[in-house]
């Protein structure tokens, strides 16, 4: 009987870690800025798990790389090493606020309308000319 558990919870285990092989090769997308496609890779982090996974004590954030929280109204950047670049859009993938420079173990303030938020390298955001009510979204 042990045995039979044991086979069970190992192809469980196989699927799982095939699933979540899938999953993450597919959620890199590149990112969009008024209808030009940037060379900067978003990854979608929908969870608190994903979060601590991939972003919190990170030694350098990579200026090709870039991370999107969907469903938060609000940003805390505990665990991190380095100041970023903090990018919120409503429902309609419209910028209604930036933060330049966010300091590490700071908390932004509560975003109402606030769909999605996008956290890249430091200047990353001087640097692609990023304002208000510009159009910030991700693409395949």
């Amino acid at each position: 009987m042990s045995i039979f558990k044991f086979l069970k919870t190992a192809v469980r285990l196989m699927n799982y870690k095939e699933s979540n092989k899938f999953v993450s090769i597919n959620s890199t997308k590149k990112l969009v800025h008024n209808n030009n496609i940037l060379d900067i890779s978003i990854r979608t982090i929908k969870n608190s798990y994903n979060k601590t996974g991939s972003l919190v004590f990170k030694d350098k954030l990579k200026q090709e790389v870039g991370f999107k929280f969907v469903y938060s109204k609000g940003f805390n950047s505990f665990g991190f090493k380095e100041k970023v670049d903090v990018i919120f859009c409503n429902i309609h993938s419209q910028v209604t606020a930036i933060y330049s420079n966010f300091k590490p173990n700071k908390f932004t303030s509560l975003h109402e309308d606030t769909y999605s938020i996008f956290v890249l390298a430091n200047n990353t955001n001087k640097y692609l000319n990023i304002k208000k009510n510009d159009f910030l979204t991700t693409s395949k």
